[in-house]
């Protein structure tokens, strides 16, 4: 195996994060959602989503 080589885990992590990326996106592009939630709720999926995307870019530069 080399160092590039991705472990199932790995791969497993990469998804996992990729597809809470994609939810939290989902969720902040539904403009009903937007609508109805409060201020507080909408900034605090955004911080999430700023916290997974940079998880996300450190898991991908640890090749």
């Amino acid at each position: 195996m080399t160092d590039t080589a991705q472990t199932p885990d790995r791969e497993l992590k990469i998804a996992q994060l990729e597809d809470e990326i994609q939810r939290i996106s989902n969720k902040l592009n539904n403009d009903g959602f937007v609508c109805k939630a409060p201020a507080a709720t909408i900034e605090k999926e955004k911080i999430r989503l700023a916290d997974v995307e940079r998880d996300l870019q450190q898991l991908l530069a640890r090749q």
